[in-house]
This record gives C-alpha cells, structure tokens and sequence, in this order.
C-alpha cells in the first residue's frame, strides 16, 4: 500500500456495499465520495493530490443526523498516519456512533456528536445555523441546550448510527 487512494480501496470492502463518486477527476470538486448502502453513513476524502500521498481532508457523516465527524486535517500518507485515520474513521466503520441534535423552532443550531452508540464520553460539537446570534446569545442557547439535554423541554433528536462494518457480533 503506498498512497491513500490503496488504502481506501483495501479499507472499504466489500465494494458492492458502497456506492462511489469520484469527484477528484474534477478539479474544482476534489471529493472522493463512498456512500454506505446501509447506514448511509458517507466518507468524504477530500483534495488528494494527483499522486494520493497526500490528501486535504477526510470526513464521515450521515443524512440521519445534523451532527458529522468533524475534520481529520491535511495528511501525508504513512504509517503513522494510516493509523490516526484507522482511529478517526473507527466510529463510523467498527464501533458505531450517536448524535444529539439540538433545534429551536425547527432549526438546527448544534449538536453533540459521540464517539460511541451511548451518548457518553469524548464528543465532537458541531455548530450550524444561526451564525453570530449564537455567539449573542450564548446563555440562551446554553441554558436551552442544557434544558433540553436533561429532556426538561423539548428540542433534542437523539441518532444512533450502525457501523458500516458489520459482525456476527452486532447483529
């Protein structure tokens, strides 16, 4: 294996269960694209170069919850990195994850990603939808977050999302 392309097509398998768009053939797009037929939980690896030993961005994220995986960052292929990116994408491929996802009158401002099926532990927040009014009205929107958190009022979807790689042990 020497670049992230080999690695994706050795990661990703069997291939009949993903659909794949390569928008890396567009230069202005730069996404390579695979949809798990399944879960629909979609993996983007983002701006490879021409030779894939280096690749802009990697995220997964699925259309059942507001909440994604966040950023792993520019990368160089190697060992090292193969390894974080095996640990970054582990939620989403082997272990499963979860997502609370907060609105006020219908609209998403934020939610709680967790890095397992419990809603427990380390979790990535994710910010979308009311741009420098959430930064206004933090307390409003903490205080609501907390409320609905505790399941005190309403406003909170709770996702739980399968991993793509399925055992006997899952199911």
């Amino acid at each position: 294996m020497n670049n992230w392309k080999e690695y994706i097509e050795q990661k990703f398998q069997p291939k009949s269960e993903f659909q794949i768009e390569d928008g890396t053939i567009d230069k202005g797009n730069g996404i390579y694209r695979l949809t798990h037929n399944l879960t629909g939980t979609i993996f983007d690896f983002i701006y490879p170069d021409e030779d894939w030993t280096k690749i802009g961005d990697v995220q997964f994220y699925n259309p059942k919850t507001k909440g994604s995986s966040g950023e792993f960052w520019e990368s160089k292929f190697s060992e090292i990195e193969k390894k974080k990116l095996d640990d970054f994408l582990k939620p989403a491929i082997k272990t499963g994850w979860s997502s609370q996802d907060f609105y006020i009158a219908d609209k998403h401002y934020k939610s709680y990603v967790y890095w397992n099926q419990k809603f427990t532990g380390d979790r990535f927040s994710y910010n979308t939808g009311f741009g420098c009014f959430l930064v206004l009205l933090l307390p409003y929107f903490w205080i609501s977050t907390m409320l609905k958190k505790r399941k005190i009022i309403s406003g909170m979807v709770e996702v739980i999302i399968e991993p793509t790689e399925k055992t006997f042990a899952n199911n």
